[in-house]
């Protein structure tokens, strides 16, 4: 379609995955303003058209032009961080990377490389534990991890607990590997964008997302907003009309006592709803010592047609 955005022309690039010093080097990484391939020298990457990116002191490389950001400081802000990092360390989300990496594992028979890219990875938990199952339950599988968030603070989080993996700042728009290297996207409660992801990858890829279901976080909702109404993940026409067969869909639904309304401040921190809460209703939130939550998952797996 003439009007949607695209990414810029990407270079196919044949290499297979190799280790170095820095795990950036295990990734097919191109400049996020020509699509040329990036190649790694002391302290960056710089492309043929001379191109360059500092790593950071942890590691990261941020390659997000000021062009291609829509304010000064995009994505989740330091304190969403790390009130997901809380929630995550405590193992309440710990199902549905597992239900994920179990549908990822499930497609990729037969496969025995592949690059992994976690678009919105946020501070790198879902990435880590996806990795290692896959690790774990294929061992001769190679995997390539890389992590890749439009929030820098997201980023900096994971590359700190993660440094053994990749990580990179950019946009879901413009995930900036070579074209037809992401054997697998995955996408957990982020933003899939179908047009550009199409035009990365090739024919018998797979893109995995994680959509809250009907009944998730139900009673913490029930409690902040005047009414609510449950409503499954939307059909996935987008992913269809951009060339995508949705070939298998799963669930992860169960309960966790929470008692701590510090708890239950931070997993509103960390979704949307922490947005939209009034003073009031937090103040609810916060005095509760305890509450019984539903988490509700929609995991689907997706093949490029």
């Amino acid at each position: 379609m003439a009007d949607r955005e695209r990414p810029p022309a990407m270079m196919r690039v044949e290499r297979p995955f190799k280790m170095s010093s820095s795990p950036l080097a295990t990734v097919p990484l191109v400049c996020p303003l020509d699509g040329l391939a990036l190649t790694h020298e002391a302290g960056g990457l710089r492309c043929p058209a001379h191109h360059a990116f500092d790593l950071s002191a942890t590691g990261y490389v941020n390659l997000l032009p000021p062009q291609h950001k829509a304010s000064r400081d995009p994505g989740d802000s330091k304190a969403m961080v790390s009130a997901r990092r809380r929630v995550l360390e405590a193992g309440f989300f710990a199902p549905v990377a597992d239900l994920t990496a179990e549908a990822a594992r499930q497609a990729l028979v037969g496969v025995d490389r592949l690059l992994l890219v976690d678009a919105g990875c946020g501070e790198g938990d879902y990435t880590a534990r996806i990795t290692h199952h896959l690790r774990d339950g294929r061992p001769g599988l190679e995997v390539a991890p890389v992590g890749i968030d439009i929030s820098k603070w997201a980023v900096l989080a994971a590359a700190k607990r993660y440094p053994e993996m990749a990580w990179v700042v950019a946009s879901n728009k413009r995930l900036p590997v070579a074209q037809g290297s992401a054997g697998l996207i995955c996408s957990l409660f982020g933003f899939p964008m179908w047009a550009p992801w199409a035009d990365l990858q090739e024919p018998g890829q797979w893109v995995i997302t994680v959509d809250a279901g009907a009944r998730h976080l139900i009673e913490l909702r029930e409690i902040i907003y005047p009414s609510t109404r449950p409503q499954d993940p939307a059909a996935p026409q987008a992913a269809r009309s951009n060339g995508y067969e949705l070939m298998a869909e799963t669930r992860a639904s169960y309960g966790r006592e929470i008692g701590d309304g510090r708890v239950l401040d931070d997993i509103l921190e960390m979704t949307p709803h922490g947005h939209k809460i009034s003073p009031a209703a937090r103040a609810r939130v916060q005095d509760l010592s305890g509450l019984g939550l539903t988490f509700d998952a929609v995991v689907r797996t997706f093949r490029r047609r």
